[in-house]
């Protein structure tokens, strides 16, 4: 809502809520009472489709495919999930990581709006899948040695994330408390994100590398996503960097850097930045990736998604640096 409140092809900004109805939005979000008057309406999927040019479903997992037949029924000309109901295309992957689907048919509908990568593709698209935090971070780190045909065995992130990736339900591994001065690992045995990095992997190369282990660790930190790659070369990279410039040139929102990237530098924004080094003779690639998990990895992915589905500047409203250092 802060992006689109203040984007300057939005209006009419609607906000539904099954908690907060009839609240204002300023009194749920203090961030956003200078911007607009505006209260929560009850939550009706009918109501919120029905005329809308785009509508953003901001959901937990599994309830978007719930609401999927009432949503089409009312036809909206772009709907952007950010749940992962949509993202997987393989059933038997999707399965395995979120359980049964109920209404796996509608997926095909929808593309993967990994926006820094798909870019034009999304243009005049009308159903799209946000990517998750995790793996829009790894699958940025991996592209460019996909395009390449260099990935080969698979690959490991190691992934760092703030508390925010959690939703705003007090947990015990979000209580401030616990959280802060500490760091652990958590899901060691498969995170849920590996189903669509791995679909996208397929999705982009049938050889090399077809999965990537992902070790998430909970960090003192509110929001930022820190990625480390380790990747194993079908034949020597000695000039990591550029093969990195040349896969993202042209994309405004990915910057490749000299040396390694520092978290606070995008938090609160929608710029990724990446560094990769070479080791052991070209043969591995260290990479890492940089990004702020509830915008690059959430909210302004999508809006950068809509603008492309839309035809618009593609950077429009996405444009602010962050707050670093404070």
């Amino acid at each position: 809502m802060r992006l689109l409140l203040s984007h300057p092809e939005v209006e009419g900004v609607r906000g539904y809520s099954s908690t907060h109805a009839g609240e204002a939005w300023g009194s749920v979000h203090p961030p956003l009472s200078h911007l607009e008057e505006g209260s929560f309406e009850e939550f009706d999927v009918s109501s919120a489709a029905r005329g809308a040019d785009v509508i953003f479903l901001a959901l937990p997992h599994g309830k978007s495919q719930e609401l999927a037949p009432e949503i089409e029924r009312c036809d909206p000309s772009v709907v952007v999930d950010l749940a992962a109901d949509f993202r997987i295309s393989d059933p038997k992957l999707y399965e395995q990581y979120y359980g049964p689907h109920m209404c796996f048919e509608s997926v095909a509908g929808y593309l993967y709006g990994l926006a820094d990568v798909e870019s034009y593709g999304l243009r005049n698209a009308t159903r799209i899948a946000a990517p998750g935090c995790f793996a829009t971070a790894t699958l940025l780190g991996l592209y460019p040695l996909v395009k390449a045909g260099l990935l080969a065995k698979t690959p490991v992130c190691i992934g760092l994330t703030g508390s925010s990736g959690s939703g705003a339900a007090l947990k015990p591994t979000t209580h401030h408390p616990r959280r802060s001065n500490n760091l652990y690992g958590y899901c060691a045995t498969g995170h849920r994100h590996e189903a669509e990095i791995a679909d996208r992997l397929r999705h982009w190369s049938s050889t090399g590398a077809q999965e990537c282990t992902l070790l998430p660790h909970s960090a003192p930190l509110v929001r930022g996503i820190h990625a480390t790659l380790s990747a194993e070369m079908v034949e020597p990279c000695l000039d990591p960097l550029a093969l990195f410039r040349d896969a993202y040139a042209g994309r405004p929102f990915v910057k490749i850097l000299a040396q390694p990237p520092q978290l606070s530098a995008v938090v609160a924004t929608n710029f990724a930045h990446i560094h990769a080094v070479v080791r052991r003779g070209g043969r591995e690639l260290v990479i890492y990736v940089v990004i702020d998990n509830l915008v690059k990895g959430a909210a302004g992915q999508a809006v950068q998604a809509m603008n492309l589905a839309l035809g618009l500047e593609e950077t429009s409203g996405l444009e602010f640096s962050g707050v670093s250092p404070c």
